[in-house]
């Protein structure tokens, strides 16, 4: 394998290409973030003080219908009560 060298400029070359990428991914982050948190900020008071004007908790703002309790008895099903063949009746029929 061949050593590759580079000269002291291409190496402060590739090194202020990769610190002004840093830096301009921070800058994309950080106003993204400028952006994005005031206004979930903004719709999250809004919804708020919507649910309370409406009467409704804070909490339950979200939830249609408050707490339900869903109650049921389960039963397996074999193959047969399903109709379906199982694996062993088909390996008898040579399926």
């Amino acid at each position: 394998m061949r050593a590759v060298r580079l000269k002291r400029w291409q190496l402060v070359l590739a090194f202020a290409v990769a610190a002004a990428l840093m830096l301009t991914l921070a800058v994309v982050a950080v106003s993204a973030f400028l952006l994005i948190f005031p206004a979930v900020l903004v719709g999250g008071l809004i919804w708020r003080f919507l649910a309370y004007w409406r009467g409704e908790s804070a909490s339950r703002a979200g939830r249609s219908g408050g707490d339900q309790v869903i109650d049921a008895e389960y039963v397996i099903l074999s193959h047969r009560e399903r109709g379906e063949p199982s694996a062993r009746d088909a390996d008898r029929d040579g399926r």
